[in-house]
């Protein structure tokens, strides 16, 4: 029970209702002390009673929302919590629910919108800060894992890793190298190798990689706009001037954004008299106004969305309203553009989308996770300290630290901090589980991912600390129900599918196994060391197909040699960047 909304409903005394007060009243005190010793199931048939007395009564709602997610019904809560949220346009709680309803039916396009819309009700409340952070940040954990799962994937990890860090890190361009290397088609990819080499001095490289940009996309405007950048420095100021003015043309807002990008020493001769935009945002940088906005020269004269999109004319892409059975390419161009435009909160409902709709759309799973973690940072930034914010505050603490940062001993100190004033919280205890697995204190982390499910048997990451426990120990009969129920939960998760096979093929689950490796496999998963293919040989061997064996031990021995072989052959490239 979130702390805010339990101290609301404490107060039911004195709610209003249309019905006759005391039957109402009474019937939904008697679910609400029921709800508080989370006997959900037996509270629900004296709301539904309650409900027929007084359907537009905001408790009756809200609690039925509550306890039908609680006892594994997320879409029965979706119409009680969208009524409640309706009764009550200005309270978050009914929202940060509906999201959570959402979140469990994996519609996280939906759950994304009401986590956000309940942080814009209440910008203070820490209740709706920990929600979305937890979602968000479990949303990053969770295509991370999926972007490890493939080779592409691994490079937009790489990216990611880039990206985070400091723009004057020397590990910035060199993770950005490997990216590319992974993977050279990814879009963006030489821009961003073009700007992390001006941030280093390095002009000649950032020349080539603009190079290699343009050939790529001729219309990415981060690379214009490097171009522009690379010709100030070498004082060819018309060219510079042109590329600004082309770029203002397509995307005042992008050329707005880049003042803190160019530095404030590298302005024009007083021989070069630039107009319009370039003139607005060279003043801009002289000025060091970070609040820079570039006026649109004129309305675009393109209304095709796919020409919106190939030619990057954000603003105008972004205003076109979407159907909710809008294709995934039109989510995946809309959530880029506001994701172009810095207008991260709204775009991650649009890429959550596209992804669901694609589950094979990597950079859309790269920009939904860069939104996320930004997102997620912004929100905890900007909740209040207070004592009656002490524990959500450690919460998201502990999430940044775990999830963001990697770092399961200081992610264990926050969640320990909470827990010491509120140890009964079946979430705060699966947090607690992983850290403590993380941090190799593997009975601890057993005890409280068990006492987490014994208070909500519907924790899936409370099953997957349990799985990886049972993984580490090679009781792979134990870790079997929880892989499958994990598997099953999301089918695109390859990491869990290949865990499974291996559990299978230990179990003697063969045909199980194979059809997992396989699928794996076949979808992707980077298996640069042979290791995957040489159990698949295994599985085949026992299962008495020989030449088939054959064929995947050699494969085995031939990636094998070939990662010895790499220039990159002292990083594990299946370990998470």
């Amino acid at each position: 029970m979130r702390t805010g909304l339990a101290l609301v409903l404490l107060a039911l005394l004195g709610f209003a209702s249309n019905a006759p007060a005391q039957d109402v009243e009474s019937l939904v005190q008697q679910a609400f002390a029921l709800h508080q010793k989370g006997q959900f199931a037996d509270a629900l048939p004296l709301l539904r009673r309650a409900y027929a007395l007084d359907p537009t009564n905001y408790f009756v709602n809200l609690l039925l929302g509550i306890d039908s997610l609680r006892t594994g019904a997320p879409k029965t809560a979706v119409p009680y919590l969208k009524k409640a949220a309706r009764i009550r346009p200005k309270e978050e709680f009914p929202l940060d629910y509906l999201a959570e309803a959402y979140a469990r039916q994996q519609l996280y396009g939906d759950a994304a919108e009401a986590f956000l819309a309940a942080v814009k009700i209440g910008p203070g409340s820490a209740d709706s800060a920990v929600a979305f952070v937890d979602f968000a940040l479990s949303r990053f954990a969770s295509m991370s894992a999926r972007l490890r799962s493939s080779r592409q994937g691994l490079a937009a990890e790489y990216r990611l890793r880039a990206m985070s860090a400091p723009p004057t890190d020397a590990s910035r361009l060199s993770n950005l190298q490997r990216a590319a290397d992974l993977d050279d088609s990814a879009p963006g990819i030489w821009t961003d190798l073009a700007w992390a080499a001006l941030t280093a001095n390095q002009t000649s490289n950032a020349q080539q990689f603009v190079r290699k940009a343009l050939a790529a996309d001729p219309n990415d405007l981060r690379a214009w706009l490097a171009d522009a950048r690379v010709a100030a420095e070498q004082s060819d100021w018309k060219h510079a001037v042109d590329r600004l003015d082309r770029l203002a043309q397509r995307s005042p807002a992008v050329l707005s954004s880049a003042v803190a990008e160019w530095p404030s020493t590298l302005l024009p001769p007083s021989t070069i008299h630039p107009s319009g935009p370039p003139a607005e945002f060279l003043a801009c940088v002289c000025e060091a106004q970070p609040d820079c906005h570039v006026r649109p020269v004129r309305p675009p004269s393109v209304s095709e969305p796919g020409r919106l999109y190939k030619e990057q004319r954000w603003e105008a892409l972004s205003k076109r309203p979407l159907a909710q059975d809008a294709p995934a390419s039109a989510w995946l161009h809309h959530g880029i553009a506001l994701a172009s435009l810095d207008h991260c909160a709204r775009a991650i409902p649009s890429l959550e989308r596209a992804v669901q709709k694609s589950a094979s759309e990597v950079y859309g799973m790269y920009l939904l996770s860069w939104c996320y973690s930004r997102e997620a940072g912004g929100v905890a930034d900007g909740v209040q300290r207070s004592a009656e914010n002490e524990v959500p505050m450690h919460v998201m603490r502990g999430d940044i630290f775990l999830r963001l940062q990697g770092k399961p001993d200081l992610a264990l100190a926050e969640y320990r901090s909470a827990a010491a004033k509120d140890s009964g919280d079946p979430a705060l205890l699966e947090r607690l589980a992983e850290a403590e697995f993380g941090s190799g204190q593997v009975d601890s982390a057993r005890t409280d991912a068990e006492a987490a499910l014994k208070i909500d048997p519907h924790r899936l990451r409370a099953k997957g600390t349990l799985a990886k426990i049972a993984m580490q120990e090679r009781d792979y009969q134990t870790a079997l129900p929880y892989l499958r129920e994990l598997a099953q939960s999301d089918p695109t998760d390859l990491t869990t599918r290949v865990d499974l096979g291996r559990a299978c093929a230990q179990t003697g689950a063969l045909k199980d196994a194979l059809d997992n490796l396989q699928l794996a496999l076949a979808h992707g998963y980077p298996d640069e060391k042979g290791s995957l293919h040489s159990l698949l040989g295994t599985v085949l061997k026992k299962m008495g197909r020989d030449a088939q064996a054959e064929q995947a031990f050699a494969e085995a021995a031939r990636l094998s040699d070939a990662f010895q072989q790499k220039s990159y052959r002292d990083q594990d490239v299946n370990a998470q960047p």
